[in-house]
């Protein structure tokens, strides 16, 4: 019995001292948070993730960028619509207002921005509450439209009369009438004929 024992103990020592082998090879190999082993961290080209340090990839899509990005806390960022970074990094609009074309915009008010990013308002109505003409009466030109309908064919218009026209001229006598020239310009007028006493 006491044979068997020892060769029980015997086993137990030798299964004990290969789990540990086997422990010290795992953290030999592996550290406690990285699933990779040492080697292959080593043999792959470690890249940094984000663009702290490639700022071109955030425009490398297409170039020229229609819409340039830029490179904000390791993100590529749109500047111009984003409203916690509006214009720059880190510039964030506050709660009422709304990032356009890369500046804080009131959108309830603002006529070029009614509403929404480049929403315009026609000139004479103003924005409200982000409407265009919200209770605004209607502008007297061109309004108020006619009630009648409008003939299809252009009308001449007529002439307009003017108060410092002069008078229309007489006719021109007929030819062969016999009638009078008009007296020149810097000519005297001619002079009456003659009365004879009778």
């Amino acid at each position: 019995m006491t044979k068997s024992l020892f060769y029980i103990s015997l086993l137990s020592v030798a299964i004990f001292q290969d789990y540990a082998n086997v422990e010290s090879l795992k953290h030999k190999n592996v550290t406690s948070n990285s699933t990779t082993s040492p080697w292959l961290r080593k043999a792959v080209n470690n890249r940094s993730t984000g663009c702290w340090y490639r700022p071109w990839i955030c425009n490398q899509d297409r170039f020229p960028s229609r819409i340039p990005k830029i490179c904000c806390r390791n993100r590529c960022i749109d500047v111009s619509y984003d409203i916690n970074n509006c214009g720059m990094c880190g510039i964030r609009c506050p709660f009422t207002l709304q990032c356009c074309q890369g500046m804080c915009v009131h959108t309830n008010t603002n006529p070029f921005h009614c509403g929404g990013c480049n929403k315009i308002c026609q000139f004479p109505s103003l924005c409200l509450y982000g409407l265009c003409g919200y209770s605004q009466q209607l502008p007297p030109f061109p309004f108020p439209l006619p009630s009648f309908p409008l003939p299809s064919f252009p009308i001449p218009p007529e002439p307009l009369p003017r108060h410092n026209q002069l008078p229309p001229s007489p006719p021109p006598p007929p030819i062969g009438s016999g009638g009078s020239r008009p007296p020149y310009r810097n000519q005297p007028p001619p002079s009456p004929p003659p009365h004879s006493p009778t």
